[in-house]
């Protein structure tokens, strides 16, 4: 199962098994306008396209080249589940080979490996590939443990990539954009509270009845009731469930102002408030993180008269599109997702694969003219700022903090995710910090 991440994600199917346990954000930092590791450009008229996943490398580094190892979930029982990490990792890596040669001469290669939604074919992708990399980027799984087993005995192959996994987060070898903690950042509980104070008094909560998942929102619930939250329904369902009418009723019952769809993958978020829509419960707040944030959950929720005025709290910029006219590198993103991707859609995983392989970057620069495994660990160390351009809050990746700074949108009348605070769309707030739960 997946945990849940600092706070949102997921999608499709059987994705009430990611459920509610991606909760969860980013960051990532760039040495500046067209630096190494900035995004800031398009794709000129003439630049041919040099795809990553393409490009042969017959070692983890050679003169001419390197190789970068990516371990997702692309087949096996959900067919596609994290693709989109893969993608994102391809599209970024492939931008930086066909706009800038690679990094210091050397083309990059991004070899890929699928665990089909199996532990034991993550731990054996790893190990195929841990020796033949330079490191791992932007990989995506419920099952990073299991690689992490392998990567705990290769300390100096870095892991750059976002972990569901409390031991594969914690190895001084993985450097996530969005690390793992036990709590939750406090910015989006102490706006609810200013600007919905009876609402906050009468919260509804639905979790996955998945051990991680229920651990996970446990973080949530504890910062809640430290800023003064009252949770007066906190209901659990199974992982195959569709239908949340009683649910529904319950949260009425129990005089539910406040609907929490932090621990939800979109579509499960889609099915309860299509429920509430049917028996017309219509609570003060309803307000999700970046799970709910797709090109589809409006329509699959019942349209714009449905979902409009659901809050969306997160850790990112609008990376889909509604930031790109202020955000030079959102334009960036989805110009290469589509040139070395025609036609995918992207998700969350897809911005954490593109932030990884950014992250990535960066460190390969600094890491010298003949880089090393070890030498580019090194330099990830180094990197205390990251914000990918302005398309994330600012993180410290080196020191594993949790992000804390965010953005608030909400669900128009036009059914558009558009910013509310902070305006301009060019930054987050930061008005709070961070509060560590305790167990």
């Amino acid at each position: 199962m997946v945990p849940l991440v600092t706070r949102k994600r997921v999608w499709k199917s059987l994705e009430a098994i990611v459920v509610g346990l991606l909760l969860a954000a980013c960051t990532n930092h760039s040495t500046g306008p067209g630096g190494l590791g900035s995004a800031g450009g398009g794709v000129g008229a003439n630049v041919a396209l040099v795809d990553a996943a393409k490009v042969a490398c017959p070692a983890a580094v050679t003169a001419t080249c390197v190789t970068v190892g990516n371990v997702s979930t692309l087949g096996g029982l959900l067919p596609g589940l994290f693709l989109g990490a893969e993608v994102g990792t391809d599209a970024y890596l492939s931008y930086i080979d066909s706009t800038r040669d690679g990094v210091g001469g050397r083309m990059i290669r991004l070899a890929s490996a699928d665990d089909a939604l199996t532990g034991d074919a993550n731990r054996a992708a790893t190990q195929s590939l841990v020796s033949r990399v330079l490191a791992f980027v932007g990989s995506f799984s419920l099952f990073d443990q299991n690689g992490g087993q392998v990567l705990e005995a290769h300390p100096s192959v870095a892991n750059v990539s976002v972990s569901l996994s409390r031991f594969t987060n914690a190895l001084p070898n993985t450097f996530s954009i969005d690390p793992l903690a036990d709590g939750w950042d406090l910015g989006q509980l102490e706006y609810f509270k200013q600007h919905f104070p009876q609402a906050v008094k009468h919260v509804g909560m639905l979790v996955v009845q998945e051990a991680s998942a229920q651990q996970q929102a446990s973080g949530l619930e504890a910062a809640m009731r430290h800023e003064g939250y009252q949770i007066v329904y906190n209901g659990s369902f199974g992982i195959f469930q569709s239908d949340f009418t009683a649910d529904v009723l319950r949260m009425r019952s129990a005089g539910v102002q406040m609907v929490d769809m932090t621990a939800l993958d979109s579509t499960i978020a889609t099915h309860i408030v299509q429920a509430m829509n049917q028996q017309g419960f219509h609570p003060a707040l309803i307000e999700g993180q970046s799970v709910i944030y797709t090109d589809d959950f409006v329509q699959q929720a019942g349209g714009s008269s449905v979902a409009a005025g659901i809050y969306l709290t997160q850790n990112e910029a609008l990376y889909l599109g509604g930031d790109a006219p202020h955000i030079p590198a959102i334009r960036t993103f989805l110009t290469w997702v589509q040139r070395v991707h025609p036609g995918f859609k992207p998700d969350l995983f897809t911005f954490y694969g593109w932030a990884s392989a950014q992250l990535f970057v960066q460190a390969l620069g600094q890491a010298g003219s003949s880089p090393t495994p070890a030498g580019v660990e090194a330099q990830l160390r180094t990197i205390h700022h990251f914000d990918a351009d302005g398309m994330m809050a600012p993180g410290d990746p080196a020191d594993r903090k949790p992000l804390t700074c965010w953005i608030l949108a909400r669900i128009n009348g036009a059914g558009k995710f558009v910013r509310v605070s902070p305006t301009p769309p060019t930054g987050f707030m930061c008005n709070a910090g961070y509060y560590y739960a305790r167990s």
